[in-house]
């Protein structure tokens, strides 16, 4: 991010002459330097020139900042550490719950639903760390 920090800054100097909010700039250039960092391109391979980036930007027109900015497509799955985080955590109490009530309960109380329900929290919980693992993988150098 320290290579990318110069363009950034240029461009938010350069938003600012033209007269773009300041709260608007900082907005839109942390947005860009965000896409930039999950792309894993240089600013200029991204945007091209600095001064043509923020000319375009600032272009007069209803729709000068969309036409500006790259297509960016949409994502299927919701990609966010937390989230999977989260899951992976619920799933793991979920499945020593599950465990819990078959070691410990009688043994007329083990039904083939709770036998069912562990079976597919342990299924979801290694889907789901294999997911983190391989997204993983792809976003570290």
């Amino acid at each position: 991010m320290a290579a990318m920090a110069p363009y950034f800054d240029d461009l938010a100097e350069r938003l600012r002459a033209s007269g773009v909010p300041a709260d608007e700039v900082s907005e839109t250039v942390d947005d860009l330097a965000a896409y930039v960092a999950e792309s894993g391109k240089a600013p200029e391979e991204e945007f091209g020139p600095v001064e043509e980036f923020a000319a375009r930007l600032t272009s007069p027109g209803d729709d000068a900042w969309e036409q500006a900015l790259p297509d960016v497509p949409a994502r299927r799955f919701f990609r966010s550490k937390r989230f999977y985080v989260f899951i992976s955590c619920y799933a793991a109490f979920v499945v020593v719950v599950c465990a819990g009530w078959l070691a410990f309960a009688p043994a007329d109380s083990r039904t083939g639903f709770l036998v069912g329900f562990l079976l597919g929290a342990v299924i979801a919980a290694v889907l789901m760390t294999v997911r983190l693992r391989r997204d993983h993988r792809r976003h570290v150098p």
